[in-house]
């Protein structure tokens, strides 16, 4: 396809780490490998303005404040006129906004304003993600998911087209009233890396399981030690490792030690690069609780080490997890369901070494090439219209 110049909008941007992180650095990433330009505009881990420019690659990072109740994410203004002239500057082909806050908002109003193409990508389920933020009064109540959603739509009906990784997403959306055109459009992982150390050998006399990604509270984490103590209870030997970093580690490891389980529980801290598919693939299942999940990339990344997985039967991991084929899917929240599924896995090395088998298959699918095409082809859509 001909070379395009996109400019990427996000409200999380490295050094965070999360799902949207990873998918704006791996497209990205592989965008500039084929010639394209991407200029990225996002918050910068203190107060300061930053730019950088590395051969086609340019980061704009605004001056950012961390939000009061919860100290991962960042607050910046939506208006900047230094910004605007940088892109203006770069012409952009396709303008591309991440997240619906203050940088995303920025990314629609400068769209507008040089009459550029608009996506606009969901990633987190604003709804749901309400009732894990401490904000008083409000996040028990209906009234905040009617709110989150009346938000959610004003935002990305303001896009000409919407992207969302799953289908179970792409419905829910239009459910609830996104009217413009949805796409389903899967985040990528890189597959390489995590399938360059994955797993040759199944046989574990002690099975570990492994949990890795932000260590926060609407992960249910919780879930998985609950899940681990009755594993443990009928004579199991299983230990669970929880890798990442989040505001939730020390409530965590709370309930590790009041339920007598902190011998069999790692608290790794969070790691990166080949470090982390290596330690990936050092562990034997992957396990999650997590119900605010669009995708699920971390599972997807598990699978590529070659871990079978077991996972909350709801939303986007439902897209990726296929019951008794690649892992196995429990009821949100049961860790009775969840500590069956992880006693059937760790009891036959033969079913962990057939799943996963095909959980690299399933992992394959969704390699950061195969995504990046599917860009191209929408870019290169809207861009005719």
């Amino acid at each position: 396809m001909n070379k395009v110049r996109v400019a990427i909008f996000s409200d999380s941007y490295s050094p965070q780490i999360n799902g949207v992180v990873t998918q704006i650095k791996n497209i990205s990433g592989e965008f500039l490998s084929r010639g394209h330009e991407v200029m990225i505009v996002g918050p910068s881990p203190d107060m300061k303005f930053s730019e950088k420019k590395s051969g086609k690659l340019m980061e704009v990072l605004l001056p950012s404040i961390a939000f009061p109740t919860y100290k991962d994410y960042r607050i910046t203004h939506f208006i900047s006129p230094r910004v605007f002239r940088e892109l203006k500057k770069f012409r952009p082909d396709v303008v591309h906004v991440h997240t619906p806050f203050g940088v995303g908002w920025l990314g629609v109003n400068c769209a507008k304003r040089l009459r550029a193409p608009l996506v606009g990508t969901y990633h987190t389920l604003l709804p749901e993600f309400m009732a894990y933020l401490p904000i008083p009064f409000l996040k028990d109540t209906t009234l905040a998911k009617t709110l989150a959603w009346k938000y959610t739509n004003f935002f990305y009906n303001s896009c000409a087209i919407v992207t969302t990784p799953t289908s179970q997403m792409k419905e829910e959306l239009s459910r609830n009233g996104v009217t413009k055109e949805i796409i389903a459009l899967p985040n990528a992982i890189d597959f390489a890396k995590f399938n360059k150390h994955a797993k040759k050998k199944y046989e574990a006399k002690k099975p570990r399981l492994i949990y890795f990604g932000r260590v926060s509270y609407e992960k249910n984490i919780e879930v998985l030690l609950h899940a681990l103590k009755s594993v443990i209870r009928e004579g199991k030997n299983v230990s669970l490792t929880i890798t990442g970093s989040g505001p939730a580690t020390d409530y965590l490891k709370a309930i590790a030690e009041g339920e007598n389980i902190s011998a069999h529980v790692t608290f790794q801290g969070a790691l990166g690069g080949d470090e982390l598919s290596k330690h990936v693939a050092s562990h034997d299942i992957f396990v999650t609780a997590s119900t605010i999940e669009t995708q699920g990339l971390t599972v997807l990344e598990a699978m590529a080490a070659g871990l079978p997985c077991i996972g909350a039967d709801y939303l986007g991991i439902k897209d990726s997890i296929k019951e008794g084929v690649n892992g196995y899917l429990f009821k949100p929240y049961d860790f009775h369901a969840l500590a069956l599924k992880i006693k059937k896995l760790t009891t036959s090395s033969a079913l962990r070494k057939k799943m996963g088998k095909n959980a690299v298959a399933t992992a394959k699918k969704y390699s950061v090439q195969k995504i990046a095409d599917e860009t191209e082809a929408l870019y290169q859509m809207i861009m005719k219209k």
